[in-house]
C-alpha cells in the first residue's frame, strides 16, 4: 500500500474532516484515483487509510495565498507542477 506522510499538525484536521485533500509535486509515484493508500507522520504506522477520489493538476497561481505560503515552507524555491489529491477516509487508527 502506497503512503503519504503528513506533518502532525495535519493529522487531526484530517482525523476530523476538515481537511479533505493535499497538494503534492508532480511525481509518478503519487496514487491514482480510487486507490486506498495510509497516510503517516513520518516512517511510521498509518494514523488512517484513506481512498483518493480526485486529482487534478494546478499551479501556484491557482492556490490562495495562505495555501500558497505554506506550500513554499514545505517546498522552498518550487514552482513547478503541483498535483492536488482529494481524499475520503476509509478507517483511523
Amino acid at each position: 500500500m502506497k503512503n503519504l506522510w503528513f506533518k502532525q499538525c495535519y493529522v487531526s484536521p484530517i482525523l476530523n474532516g476538515s481537511k479533505t485533500d493535499t497538494i503534492r509535486r508532480q511525481s509518478s509515484r503519487l496514487p491514482n484515483i480510487n486507490e486506498v493508500i495510509g497516510f503517516s507522520v513520518g516512517p511510521i504506522k498509518s494514523f488512517c487509510t484513506a481512498r483518493i477520489t480526485a486529482k487534478e493538476i494546478i499551479n501556484f497561481k491557482n492556490i490562495s495565498d495562505k495555501r500558497r505560503k505554506e506550500l513554499l515552507s514545505i517546498y522552498p524555491g518550487y514552482l513547478g507542477a503541483l498535483v492536488r489529491l482529494s481524499y475520503k477516509l476509509e478507517s483511523a487508527g
